[in-house]
């Protein structure tokens, strides 16, 4: 978690600071001694509730804040800490453990506005947590999760080459795709064929799940021999 005492401290060195106080008259406000406060600053020692609670005050943040930092941080925390538990347990396959901090990541992240305190979070963390590692975990799930992830790759990496078939990309500074009339002659053709290569994916990442067919395994492998003449052709 992230509210280790040196963290804590450098919070509390921060809204010193920002109020121009010096360790005495900070620390005169909690009828405490310029040594304690730089004690709390330096991570030593932490103030109790009530003075954490009205160094908030005088800070003008919460105590959710000095505690822990900004809820980002917090999660950046909670990140870490999944990584460290991932390692060390024997259950699952060092193979998948990126895939899962980066899936949570994901999650926790996309829902950081919506958490009101640290107690939302870890609620959504640790279910995320579980559901996740659960996922991963599963033969099935594994084998759907790999495809999809593959599948996004495929798809973004079309999605990045299509945008450099218009006209005028190359003069918009917000990097914005025009409209379809636009298009050169040359590039309708690429997007057409792109496009076309969409659908393909779709229909290629859902036969890869029936490899056990083997009407379908030899149907795929026939692929194999049709794309080597065309890179020979390129060639």
């Amino acid at each position: 978690m992230n509210n280790n005492k040196v963290d804590i401290g450098q919070r509390i060195k921060s809204i010193r600071t920002k109020k121009g106080m010096t360790l005495e008259e900070f620390g005169a406000l909690f009828s405490a001694g310029k040594g304690l406060v730089s004690r709390w600053e330096r991570g030593i020692s932490t103030p109790n509730p009530e003075r954490i609670k009205a160094i908030s005050k005088v800070g003008d943040t919460s105590v959710e804040y000095i505690l822990h930092g900004t809820m980002n941080e917090y999660i950046e925390s909670l990140i870490d800490k999944l990584q460290m538990d991932l390692s060390t347990d024997k259950n699952l396959s060092s193979a998948v453990i990126p895939f899962i901090v980066s899936e949570v990541k994901s999650i926790m992240y996309s829902n950081a506005s919506s958490f009101l305190n640290t107690e939302q979070a870890d609620k959504k963390f640790n279910e995320t947590k579980k559901y996740t590692i659960e996922s991963w975990s599963d033969p099935e799930s594994l084998e759907r999760k790999i495809l999809m992830n593959l599948s996004r790759e495929l798809r973004t990496r079309i999605l990045d080459t299509m945008k450099y078939s218009y006209k005028s990309y190359y003069n918009n500074d917000n990097e914005e795709t025009s409209a379809g009339d636009y298009l050169t002659e040359n590039s309708r053709e690429i997007l057409e064929r792109l496009h076309s290569l969409e659908d393909f994916l779709d229909a290629y990442f859902d036969a890869l799940r029936f490899l056990d067919d083997s009407k379908i395994a030899s149907k795929l492998d026939s692929l194999r021999d049709f794309t080597k003449k065309i890179d020979q052709r390129i060639k």
